[in-house]
């Protein structure tokens, strides 16, 4: 699973299922739109790292996933750790 970043600065949390680096467009599968995250740290790294944890985390914002999204304009790809992957998994949509 992996952290999507867009030049819009919107953030999606999915199972990359084809990337093109040119277009710059990602299929993504079970893609969730992150709206606002509670961490650990701060950075979007730390969400790959850490997922959603701590005394605010329950204030995080994430939509349920759609089966499948046409992302473009991806800028940024993160991997996301097996930590990450259950906490943000676990995490009931708003």
């Amino acid at each position: 699973m992996h952290i999507l970043g867009n030049e819009k600065y919107g953030l999606y949390y999915g199972k990359i299922k084809s990337f093109d680096p040119v277009t710059r467009v990602a299929e993504v599968e079970e893609c969730r739109h992150v709206c606002r995250w509670y961490g650990k740290k701060g950075g979007i790294t730390s969400l790959a790292a850490f997922g959603i944890c701590g005394p605010q985390a329950r204030e995080s914002r994430i939509a349920a996933p759609c089966k499948t999204a046409t992302l473009t304009g991806i800028v940024n790809i993160f991997e996301c750790s097996s930590e990450a992957q259950q906490a943000i998994d676990s995490f009931e949509a708003f």
